[in-house]
């Protein structure tokens, strides 16, 4: 199953949709839609655009295009030079997009993902951009889950061609063989590239990292800081008591990644959502949703899928992936016998099993555990703690509910 949790390349074209549809509004029908089905598995691709028939429960299908500027001729030679320089130039040959390419320190400054500013919409409803275009870029992103090269071939880089590319040798290029370490850095005179990349062939190695400081040494600066007297920024930066509140959070995630080498959350949402949900419940202001390019009731729904269950909570709640079907299909028929006998069939499509008669979605998440939503409004909400099989969450499901519908007769 690919890891959704860690794709930058879904993460950026995610981010970059949404800037360029600009309507909260629109991007929640469109996610509907696609939660729904509405996309269809195969999306029509070439360099520079990709389309699909868009069908919602309620309206008229629309072929939907996403336009995406392709690399010019010298951004393509340039971003080669650099990739054949890179320990990730065999993986590109076969066919894969290394995460680690989402820096574009590692790619000479040229960004294989799109800015908002180089996507474009168009859709036979004429009122582009729309829900159909939304749809169809939530379905991109699932896809970019799965098969980040849809993203070169999208940027005019297919396959083919960046090998052609990577495999012309450039004159530019060092002579392979040891290298001596001048007295002074060379001027670089070729396509540039990346800066650790240039260390290393110049110094032979890359400095040793520092000893980890010690939690008392890491407490007591954080400490200091929380105890200085420093006046209230002006309007509109955060408060000092966020700012500290951050200072602190990011001391602590900074010592446990030196420490513990636990690693530190990618998905931009899911850890502001973590920080936000730390903050008191006086300070979670309807302005932090409007920052985060989100409607408040959708940061309610967040906040309180973390209170369930963390960030995995939260990124079931943001997240489809495509599962194996055959997981999918033996969940399913092991919730069967809880239903009532002839109840409309449960549906399974990415790591989703929806009973539309119950009003419940059992997803699996990245973690392998199954997480219980329940249909409200617009949007499904996570309404019961997680569990490592789909009966104890369907289970979990139909306690809520059932709890819920007694306290209101």
């Amino acid at each position: 199953m690919a890891d959704t949790t860690t794709s930058p390349w879904a993460l950026a074209w995610e981010m970059a949709h949404k800037q360029a549809t600009g309507s909260p509004a629109t991007l929640v029908q469109g996610y509907n839609i696609h939660l729904a089905g509405g996309a269809p598995a195969r999306l029509d691709s070439q360099p520079g655009q990709i389309s699909a028939v868009i069908t919602p429960r309620h309206g008229e299908p629309a072929r939907a295009t996403i336009r995406i500027a392709t690399l010019t001729t010298e951004e393509r030679r340039t971003l080669a030079a650099a990739l054949t320089r890179t320990r990730h130039r065999d993986a590109l040959l076969k066919g894969q997009l290394p995460t680690a390419l989402a820096d574009p320190a590692r790619t000479c400054d040229i960004p294989i993902a799109p800015s908002p500013a180089q996507l474009t919409f168009a859709c036979d409803c004429r009122q582009a951009p729309c829900q159909h275009t939304a749809a169809l870029g939530h379905a991109v992103t699932r896809r970019l889950h799965t098969t980040p090269t849809l993203l070169t071939t999208l940027r005019g880089l297919t396959h083919r061609h960046l090998t052609d590319l990577l495999q012309t040798p450039d004159p530019a290029a060092p002579a392979p063989g040891k290298r001596d370490r001048p007295s002074t850095p060379p001027r670089p005179t070729g396509p540039c590239i990346a800066a650790h990349q240039a260390y290393q062939q110049w110094a032979g190695g890359t400095p040793t990292a520092p000893a980890p400081p010690s939690t008392e040494d890491s407490d007591r600066h954080t400490h200091t800081f929380a105890a200085m007297e420093l006046p209230e920024p002006p309007a509109p930066a955060p408060s000092l008591n966020r700012l500290r509140h951050l200072a602190a959070t990011a001391a602590d995630h900074a010592r446990r990644l030196l420490t513990e080498g636990t690693m530190l959350e990618t998905d931009p949402v899911a850890d502001a959502i973590r920080l936000i949900a730390s903050l008191p419940t006086g300070e979670r202001t309807e302005d932090v949703a409007h920052r985060l390019d989100m409607e408040p009731p959708v940061l309610r729904r967040l906040l309180e899928a973390h209170t369930l269950a963390g960030t995995p909570g939260v990124h079931a709640s943001r997240h489809a992936y495509s599962d194996d079907p055959h997981v999918l299909q033996q969940a399913a028929a092991t919730i069967n016998p809880l239903r009532p006998a002839g109840a409309a069939p449960l549906i399974t499509a990415d790591n989703h099993i929806t009973d539309s008669a119950a009003d419940i979605q059992i997803r699996h998440g990245q973690d392998g555990r199954w997480y219980p939503f329940a249909a409200g409004g617009h949007d499904w909400q996570l309404i019961a703690l997680p569990a490592d099989d789909p009966v104890s969450a369907y289970q979990n499901a139909l306690t809520v509910l059932h709890t819920r519908s007694g306290s209101r007769q």
